[in-house]
């Protein structure tokens, strides 16, 4: 048992259990996600079949609405272990949420 949780509120159920309660909400992070490659500048110039890392089915949707010939696939794991995965080549770009990246000080 728990005394005290901090979460995203995305991933948090409209109904709580018998119990728990919603002590409060902070401000809110910044809401931009964040394009990041190793060798392009920005989602236009990645070519045909290029393979995007995300971790959310919304920015997957997002990158086909801009790009149907791109290849988007799930990227699991921590912040860091997300960004390993771009630098050993895995991934051409990875978008993350840019509130994640700033937790961690991390520029994107």
């Amino acid at each position: 048992e728990i005394d005290l949780a901090v979460h995203s509120l995305k991933d948090v159920p409209v109904v709580f259990e018998k119990g728990l309660d919603l002590a409060c909400i902070t401000k809110r992070a910044d809401v931009r996600d964040t394009f990041l490659s190793v060798k392009f500048p920005d989602l236009m110039s990645l070519p045909k079949g290029a393979k995007v890392g995300t971790t959310s089915l919304r920015r997957s949707m997002q990158i086909k609405f801009k790009r149907k010939d791109l290849d988007t696939e799930s990227l699991r794991g921590n912040v860091q272990t997300r960004l390993k995965k771009l630098e050993c080549g895995e991934f051409d770009a990875i978008i993350l949420a840019e509130a994640g990246l700033c937790r961690l000080n991390i520029q994107g």
